[in-house]
């Protein structure tokens, strides 16, 4: 099968954040059906529906692979599970969560998967780190850069680490 170009965001709130984001990858990795091409600044900002949560550290990666959308998002899936992810049915904190926001120029909408990503323009957290590792990008019809200036709150802080 021909590779893809995919975008993931990767965002953790509970234990070693950084830690648990490079586990993901490396995981992700091992598959053998998914190559790292690229990754964002990580991003601190606020829990987003949590309460008192701690703030999540955030950050997008470029990847190639060679898996269908659903079976690199069920690739997500399982390393989450790895990394101790527990699901409820509410927004709350989490050791690592994996989105696939996109898959080369795919437009889906089935019952487990939505591509591009629904919720990309709602995110500063996803457009900046987005911004950062593919400024050309375009998300149904319009630049990174518009969907970041209509943002109404960004309040991303750069920290001082490599991801990858």
């Amino acid at each position: 099968m021909p590779l893809t170009m995919a975008y993931l965001a990767l965002g953790s709130n509970l234990g070693e954040r950084l830690k648990q984001m490079r586990s993901a990858l490396e995981i992700l990795e091992a598959d053998g059906n998914v190559q790292i091409v690229r990754a964002s600044p990580v991003y601190q900002n606020r829990a987003i529906g949590m309460g008192e949560a701690d703030p999540f550290l955030n950050a997008v990666v470029k990847v190639k692979t060679s898996l269908s959308p659903e079976a690199l998002l069920d690739l997500c899936l399982s390393t989450e599970n790895k990394l101790g992810r527990v699901r409820t049915d509410g927004w709350s904190p989490r050791t690592i969560d994996i989105d696939v926001l996109l898959y080369g120029e795919i437009d889906m909408d089935t019952e487990r998967l939505r591509l591009p990503h629904p919720a990309i323009a709602e995110r500063d957290f996803v457009v900046q780190p987005l911004l950062d590792i593919a400024p050309d990008l375009e998300i149904n019809g319009q630049s990174l850069q518009s969907i970041k200036d209509a943002l109404p709150v960004f309040e991303l802080e750069e920290v001082d680490a490599v991801l990858w």
